[in-house]
Parts: structure tokens; C-alpha cells; sequence
């Protein structure tokens, strides 16, 4: 009997290894991040269709990894969290997520994502797309700051839903110190992000010349946009020098910069000052598109 225990349980680890390791391989190969299409039968390349088994080996790399994190335990789950491939890693970092599980350094991996600026494939149905790894993983989390608020409330008020998900935003400690350590980084990131962060009405008084900086350096819309609503009393000299000596310097050649444009032409209207006005107008004529 012993024998017969001892013999089931080398066989089952031996087959839990093998398609552990199958799966892990086919995610490498296939190397898109991949949302769900619906086709999960759908067989990988070159592998021949078992009729009487279900497949387990996809071309799409969403069931790849729903089947993978169903055989494979927590601490391996958190092991894949730091594999060499980025794929890999993050599906493993966003299963945690989605998991609330805070075992895991999320602040360091988005800034390490950050200072490495690598881009990921990724696939949502027809859409194949190119997107920064550390964008994709703080929308995860901020994804995930809004819908743990949203189980809490089952009210189908859009305005109220959208107070909730900012309140929840304003209160999670993580997201907060996430944004604030982005905040003090001398860097022009994904725009997407500063609009998630500035989403926050009010960071404390300590990263004020960060912000300042965004703007000055960077030619941050959303940073100018944040120190009017909450230092009135200082933005009109800021505004002025930064319209001075700053705006007619900036290139707005590339997607941010043509943002931050979009923001400055609305404002320098909305705000009839001629001055300004004149320097969008030149400006816009400079630019091409």
C-alpha cells in the first residue's frame, strides 16, 4: 500500500511539474500579454490537438496563465512576480494584485518599471498594442484601489460611483506613496499617469517643489494645473514666469508634449489674456499636425 501511495504521488508530481513547466514555456513563447478573446480552445502553434483531452496549451497567453495559477501555490505565484520574462512577471504581478496580496513591494517594482522603460505587447482581441510595463501595472493597481471601494457600494449612481472610486484613491496609503515618490522623480512618464495622480486633489506640502519642477522642466500640464487650484496666491507669478521663459523653449513633439499643448491652448483662451494667447498662436504655428 505504502509503495502504491509513494508511486501516485511521484507520478502526480512529475505531471504537475511537466504542464507547470509547458505552461510557463508556451507564455514565454508566445510573449504577448494577453486579455481574454473568448477562444479558449484555441491550440498553440504546431501542437497536436488531443480530441479527447482539453488542450491546455493556448495561443493566447490569458488562458495560459488562468491555467497556470490554478496548479501552481502562492509562493510560486510570488516567485513569478520576479521572473526575467516580462510577460511572465507581470501576470504574476497582477494576479497579486487582484488578489490584494501585500506581500510584495509594489512601489519599488513600479519604480524599477519606471527607470527601465520597457515596453510590453500586448493583445485585446484584434488590438495588438505596445505598452510601458510600469503603466500597466500602476492601472492595475489603480484599477484595483477603485474596484475594492465599488464592492462596498451597490448604489448605480454614476456621480456617486465616481466619488467613491476618488475617495478610495485619496485614502489608499499605497497609491499615495506610489504617486508621491513619482511626483519627486526629475522624469516626464506616461501622461495617463499624472492624470491618475493629480485625480488627488491635494499631496502634502513637502513635494510642492517637485510639482513645480514637472512644470518648469517638463512643461507638465497637469502640474501647472494642480498648483493653480492649490497655491492661488503663488501661481500667477509662476504662470507668468513659466509662459516668460519656459513655453516658447518647449518642442511639443512627442505624445505628452502635444497633451500639455492641447491643455495650454484651452487655458490661454478660456483666460482671454492676450499675452498668452500670443505665444499659443505662435507656438501652434510651429508646430507640426
Amino acid at each position: 500500500m505504502k509503495i502504491l501511495i509513494l508511486t501516485l504521488l511521484i507520478v502526480f508530481s512529475t505531471s504537475y511539474g511537466q504542464a507547470k513547466e509547458e505552461l510557463i514555456n508556451a507564455i514565454i513563447k508566445v510573449n504577448f500579454l494577453d486579455g481574454p478573446d473568448g477562444r479558449i480552445e484555441r491550440t498553440f502553434p504546431g501542437q497536436i490537438e488531443d480530441k479527447n483531452e482539453k488542450t491546455i496549451i493556448s495561443s493566447n497567453n490569458y488562458y495560459n496563465f488562468k491555467k497556470l495559477k490554478e496548479i501552481i501555490s502562492k509562493e510560486e505565484l510570488i516567485e513569478l512576480s520576479t521572473h526575467e520574462n516580462h510577460v511572465l512577471r507581470l501576470y504574476a504581478i497582477r494576479e497579486l494584485i487582484e488578489q490584494n496580496e501585500k506581500s510584495i513591494n509594489l512601489k519599488k517594482i513600479i519604480l524599477d518599471e519606471i527607470k527601465n522603460e520597457k515596453y510590453i505587447q500586448t493583445r485585446e482581441g484584434c488590438i495588438i498594442d505596445e505598452e510601458l510595463s510600469y503603466s500597466i501595472i500602476y492601472h492595475d493597481y489603480w484599477n484595483q484601489v477603485c474596484i475594492n471601494a465599488l464592492k462596498r457600494f451597490d448604489d448605480d449612481d454614476d456621480k456617486k460611483r465616481e466619488l467613491i472610486m476618488l475617495e478610495a484613491q485619496e485614502n489608499d496609503s499605497l497609491l499615495k506613496r506610489i504617486n508621491t515618490d513619482i511626483l519627486k522623480l526629475d522624469k516626464d512618464i506616461d501622461w495617463l499617469i499624472y492624470a491618475r495622480i493629480f485625480q488627488i486633489r491635494k499631496y502634502d506640502k513637502s513635494i510642492k517643489s517637485n510639482i513645480i519642477k514637472l512644470l518648469f522642466n517638463h512643461n507638465n500640464s497637469y502640474a501647472f494645473e494642480y498648483l493653480k487650484d492649490n497655491y492661488p496666491n503663488e501661481f500667477q507669478e509662476m504662470s507668468k514666469k513659466y509662459f516668460e521663459n519656459y513655453f516658447e523653449k518647449q518642442n511639443f513633439e512627442t505624445e505628452n508634449q502635444a497633451f500639455y499643448l492641447f491643455y495650454y491652448t484651452n487655458y490661454a483662451f478660456e483666460n482671454g489674456k492676450k499675452e498668452i494667447i500670443e505665444k499659443v498662436i505662435t507656438r501652434l504655428k510651429k508646430t507640426d499636425g
